[in-house]
């Protein structure tokens, strides 16, 4: 099975670079036979891959390699930029992701819970407003007072605050800023579910249970810290995800998005409802590609560079879409963040160390392993 598309992207026109300024996202493939990583760690530690895609000696590897292997050059970012779009524009590079005005729209916090709104998504209960003392007021007198507050755009929680304490927001969030506000909800959890939109359809993987402010993995209660497959939420769970997704997914084809992203969801006792897109490679692909392999099952990362290099490629999306309830696909990652948020320590296992997305605990001895 794993063979179809592999040897179809074998056999393709293109030489596949992917760009790789996180160690933590990096991803090998043997099998994959032109196909290649360049790590910022060798030109310069540069910060985001546009810098990293721009750097003469990182041009003439790319250049060079296609030539040797008689290929042209095709550029996969984890996460599109205008930068990105410019360079692969002026060299005549394909580009393995969307456009980056999609990716912004989609990954915009604010505008992402009124495209929910307008789709009948349920979300979390919102108040979009200028941060200030009365708008924080008006928040707390319709949702209770704990908060979460988010500004547009931000990475590992870097964008949400907890809202408890306006003196404390004032010296994270400029007065006047466009946030929105939220209830904070207790005894939630939170899923994830990495997607790949194809030309014949939607292909959802089974749900992940995400790891989100475990202590001492991470300070900020916000940011992730692993991922889980399979979930063990309970059926009438995992069947809100999937219906949620598929109905998202109908927006993305609406607007000629292909090829993976990843949708975030919470959920509080029965209710799910959608958290966030990441409407690009996930900062979970990579390990989950390791996954799929082990379960002998064609990574959607495949189908990602399908989409995007091949005409035509050979699978039946039937059987694809039934991978949604394959328990075979079994692995927990955990990462622990440094103060900046950085990733500093990872940890994989094939297996599961939690038996229930509900008030779970993760053992210290499995913690001290990551920290």
């Amino acid at each position: 099975m794993i063979q179809n598309i592999l040897t179809a992207l074998n056999q393709s026109p293109y030489y596949y670079f992917f760009l790789v300024v996180d160690n933590s996202l990096d991803i090998s493939y043997p099998k994959l036979k032109y196909f290649t990583t360049i790590n910022s760690k060798y030109y310069n530690n540069e910060v985001n891959s546009g810098q990293l895609l721009s750097n003469s000696n990182v041009i003439k590897f790319i250049e060079n390699t296609s030539k040797l292997h008689n290929k042209l050059p095709s550029i996969i970012p984890f996460k599109p930029s205008a930068k990105i779009d410019f360079i692969c524009k002026k060299n005549n590079w394909l580009k393995v992701s969307n456009n980056s005005k999609l990716n912004r729209l989609i990954e915009d916090k604010l505008k992402f819970s009124i495209i929910c709104n307008d789709l009948k998504i349920p979300i979390v209960p919102f108040i979009i407003d200028k941060f200030n003392k009365l708008s924080y007021q008006k928040a707390r007198n319709n949702f209770g007072d704990k908060l979460v507050i988010q500004t547009h755009f931000g990475w590992a929680g870097k964008s949400t605050f907890d809202g408890n304490n306006y003196e404390y927001l004032i010296n994270k969030i400029p007065v006047d800023t466009t946030v929105k506000l939220s209830p904070y909800i207790e005894n939630s959890y939170t899923l994830l579910n990495n997607c790949c939109l194809t030309h014949k359809g939607l292909i959802q993987s089974p749900p992940a249970l995400q790891f989100t402010g475990i202590k001492p993995l991470t300070n900020n209660p916000f940011s992730t810290v692993g991922r889980q497959w399979p979930s063990t939420a309970p059926e009438n769970i995992i069947k809100q995800v999937t219906e949620i997704t598929q109905k998202f997914s109908e927006y993305l084809q609406e607007k000629q998005y292909k090829g993976f992203f990843g949708l975030d969801f919470l959920v509080d006792r029965e209710q799910v409802y959608l958290l966030e897109c990441n409407s690009r490679l996930t900062a979970s692909f990579a390990f989950y590609t390791k996954i799929e392999l082990n379960a002998n099952i064609e990574p959607l990362f495949l189908f990602h560079l399908a989409e995007f290099s091949l005409k035509n490629y050979p699978f039946d999306i039937a059987t694809e879409q039934k991978r949604v309830d394959n328990f075979q696909i079994i692995g927990t990652q955990l990462t622990g963040r440094n103060e900046k948020g950085k990733i500093n320590k990872k940890l994989e296992i094939e297996n599961t160390i939690v038996d229930s997305p509900k008030n779970f605990t993760i053992d210290d001895e499995i913690i001290k392993k990551v920290r």
